[in-house]
Order: C-alpha cells, then structure tokens, then sequence
C-alpha cells in the first residue's frame, strides 16, 4: 500500500508541475493584455476599432505600420498559450494512462490504491524430448569360484616346471638350485664389527653365545649369485667353533670361517665337513683385508673367490643322493598346506591359530588342538648375556620381524637396510664352559673327539605375531635336527627368512617373548 501511495503522489506532483507551467502561461498571457490595455489608452485606440481598421485596411490591400506589430505579437501569444495547454494535457495524459486503479484497501478507505500491472511470466522454454533407448535385455553374469588346486594338482603343476620347495626357505626353486650344496659363513658380532656385510643374504641366520659373553652369527645361503648384493664383500668372517661346524653339518654345507679352534678343527674332521678356511693356502683366493678396520675383524670373502677355491679343492656342489630335507617343512601358501609327503595336508600354524579364534595379525592368548597354547609374539628379547642383548619387533604390515642390536636397527652394510625375518625359532639348550679359556659346550652338539649321544629339548616357534612351544631333536651322527610341535608332528614353518637362537638355558627366565 505505501508503494501505491508513493506512485500516487509522485503522479501528483508531475501535474502540479504542469498547472505551475500553465498558471505561468496565463500569466503571461494577462501581461501581455495589460501592456496592450495600456497601449491602448495611450493612443485612445480601441481594439476592437484597430481590428476593424486592420480589416478594412486589409481588404483595400493598404496596411498601417503603427498596427502590425501589434497583430503579430497577438498571434505569437496565442500560439504560446495553446502550446501549453496542449503540453499540460498531454503530459496529464502520459503520467496517468500507465496507471490503473486498484480495489480501495480496507486499511486506507480513503485512498484509492492503483492497479500494478501483474508482471508476464517469462516462459520456460519447452525441453526437446530425448529419444528413449531401446532396452537392452539383462543378461545375469553368474560368476562361479575358482576352485582350489588340490595338493597334487600343485605339485604337478610345478614339477612340470621343473621346480621344487627349497629346503632352506620354501620358496619354489629350480630344482638344480635346491640340490646345490649351501655355504655356511661365520660373521663376527662384536660392536666395533657392526654392520656387517652380507648378512641380508642369508637364507637362515643363526646365533649362539660364544667365550667372553659375545656371540657369533653363522648365515646359511643358498643360491648366491653376481646379481646378490654381498657378492663383493661378505663379513667380516671370524673364527669357526665346534657347534657350529656341527650345525653346518646338518645342512651337507660347505663351511666358511677365519680361523678356528682346536675343538673345531677337531669336529670338522670327525665329520669330514669340507670347509674353506682363511688361515690355509686358499685364504688369499676367498678372503681380502679391509685396511680401513682394525685386524682380526677385517676378513671379507667374495663369491667369486668361493667359486674358484672350491673349483680347487674340487669340492662336491650337489647334495648327496642320500640327503634328505631336514629341521622342518614348509607350508606352500598361506592356505595351510604343506607339499612334503610327511606333512600333505597338514595346517600350518598361522591356521590353527586363526581355528583357535585368534584372527587378528597379533593373536590373543588361545589354544590349538595341535599347537597347544598360543600367546602374542610382539615383541622378542634374547639376553644372551650382560653384552648381548638383541630383540625383535613385529611389523603388522609386512608380518615381518626386525632385528635390533647394540643400540640400534641390525643393518646391512651392503644394503643399508635392517635384518628383517619371517620366522623365529627359539632353541633352549644345555650350554657350559667347557675349559678354564671360557669355550663353551653344548650338548647334543658333540664332544671334542666325535659324535654325540642324541639331544632333545624344548624351544618356542614365532611367527606373523604368534608364539607356540615346540620341541627339537639333535643326532649329530645322522646330521640332523628336527623340530616338531608338542604333539610330534613336523613343524611347518612360513617360505621366507629364518632366525634361530640357540639360547642357553641358565638364561631361560631372562627371555621375553610378549
């Protein structure tokens, strides 16, 4: 209503506008008559009588100078009248014919409100009909699962392709690797010794404790080649001891070490293990010194000096025919199943662990019908001693372990990356001085002179964030040693790298396995 009200007025004050225009006119138009009035009684002329005289004088064709300035000015003010009115009119006309009267409101009855034009709809422009597809008819796609190969049809598959599980890691190899003979290497494992070179190859790392509260690692490899990233530098390589050449003995290996000592020169003979040793004529052809480190712990080997001092010995690189897969299998996939014939078949731990309801990647505390009780393994402390105190750590992500020693990641000089394991086996054994010198002694693992009687003991399997006791076996006459589950089935173990700690049993309650 205010909106037409303001309209209203504004119409108002553009006619009040034109009637000024035209009052202004008028007034015009009375000066002029008053100064003719005036003209008049001057000349005591009468206006009337001057028309007449006009016409007469006009129609005679004379004409009186004194009278037409008068007419002509007449004329003009007329004329100036007219067009005023007719202005006034015209825009009264304009300013009020847009606008159309509305219903009087109820809240003002006293003014009459103007009509608003209803504003004209733009119209919504019509959208082109798109053609409707010619339906396809639906086809349902039936997807049927792959069926799982069976065992047999695996090992088929890839005996076709010449290939065989390594007893080393259990991964699928050629079978010509597989039946290569390994190399066992000692690695000194002091702290002015670390990083060592080469120790990320090793298929299987071993540690055990040594005199003087150290220990020493002993790596078992298999398939070195001059695309390995330690076939350059490897080491550096210390002395042998007699446990250890006991433990390359159950691999059918040929034996790396710097030195050695009386004890192992002795086992090494007793049991005909061929070796390449840094202090004899072929040491100048498998080793080299580094003379940036400090002797002893300078010693590196090559592959290519392994390869040509065993060419000279003439040293055998196959297996024995009689050689047969030992210390323990292998599951084939994550699936559980083994492909050795002892263990067709058989579930592998992580499985049993996932039956006993434990299926995350670190198991709560359960039990298996095989396995027995399974606890969480994230975390793993081996204090061989007051000097040697390495631990492990669960990665959830790669299911891997890493090693940590003297303070930091256990890192590869070659690689430049830390140790990192698949599986963990803990071996509880009976450990000893064996002379005033601090040597120690291990039994099972044979006595200065020759073979020893066969041992056993208990020990504990780790792996993917999962611990389980287990048991081993030690005869050194058949060069063997197994391990097993508490039920005695053979312990199946996953393909990939392995740490086993032969650890000793005085420093049981100081292990930490959480």
């Amino acid at each position: 209503m205010k909106e037409i009200d303001d309209e209203i007025m504004k119409d108002e004050s553009e006619i009040e506008k034109v009637e000024s225009k035209a009052e202004e006119s008028t007034e015009l138009v009375k000066a002029e008559s008053t100064e003719l009035a005036e003209s008049k009684s001057e000349s005591g002329t009468d206006i009337a009588t001057v028309s007449e005289k006009s016409a007469d004088l006009t129609s005679t064709g004379t004409s009186t100078e004194a009278a037409e300035p008068s007419k002509k000015k007449l004329f003009i003010i007329i004329g100036a009248v007219a067009a005023a009115v007719i202005l006034a009119i015209v825009l009264i006309i304009v300013l009020s014919g847009g606008k159309k009267e509305e219903p009087k409101s109820s809240d003002d009855p006293g003014t009459t409100p103007i009509a608003t034009e209803a504003p004209t709809a733009t119209p919504v422009p019509t959208a082109t009909p798109v053609p409707t597809a010619t339906p396809v008819p639906t086809m349902e796609l039936v997807v049927e699962a792959t069926p799982t190969p069976s065992v047999d049809e695996i090992l088929l598959a890839h005996e076709a392709a010449g290939e065989m599980q390594s007893y080393i890691n259990g991964n699928w190899v050629a079978k010509e690797i597989a039946n290569q003979r390994p190399y066992c290497m000692m690695f000194n494992n002091i702290a002015i010794a670390n990083p060592q070179s080469g120790t990320s190859c090793a298929d299987i790392l071993y540690e055990v404790l040594v005199e003087g509260n150290i220990t020493r690692l002993m790596g078992v490899f298999e398939n070195l080649t001059d695309e390995s990233s330690c076939k350059d530098r490897m080491g550096s390589v210390r002395s042998a001891r007699h446990y250890y050449a006991s433990i390359a003995s159950e691999y059918d290996a040929i034996f790396i070490h710097y030195g050695e000592t009386t004890y192992a020169t002795k086992k090494i003979k007793a049991l005909g293990l061929d070796h390449l040793e840094g202090t004899y004529a072929e040491g100048s052809t498998v080793y080299y010194r580094d003379k940036n480190i400090k002797a002893p712990h300078n010693a590196f080997a090559t592959l290519e000096g392994i390869h040509k001092a065993i060419e000279n010995k003439k040293f055998r690189t196959d297996h024995k025919e009689d050689f047969v897969a030992q210390h323990f299998d292998f599951a084939y996939s994550e699936g559980g199943l083994n492909s050795t014939d002892k263990a067709l078949g058989k579930p592998d731990p992580l499985a049993q662990v996932i039956d006993a309801g434990n299926t995350g990647n670190v198991a709560e505390t359960g039990s298996s019908d095989i396995y027995g009780e399974v606890t969480t393994a994230s975390v793993v402390r081996l204090p061989f001693s007051s000097y040697a105190q390495p631990y492990f750590t669960y990665d959830t992500e790669t299911k891997l372990y890493t090693r940590y020693q003297f303070g930091g990641e256990h890192i590869d000089y070659n690689t430049k990356e830390a140790l990192k394991f698949n599986n963990i086996i803990i071996q509880i054994v009976q450990e000893s001085n064996r002379d005033k010198n601090g040597y120690q002694d291990i039994e099972g693992y044979g006595d200065r002179d020759g073979h020893h009687n066969p041992e056993s003991g208990k020990g504990y399997y780790i792996c993917e964030g999962n611990c389980i006791e287990i048991k081993w076996e030690k005869n050194e006459a058949k060069y063997e040693c197994n391990y097993y589950t508490l039920d005695g089935e053979r312990l199946i173990l996953r393909p990939g790298k392995t740490f086993i700690a032969l650890f000793p049993n005085f420093r049981e309650d100081k292990l930490e396995i959480q």
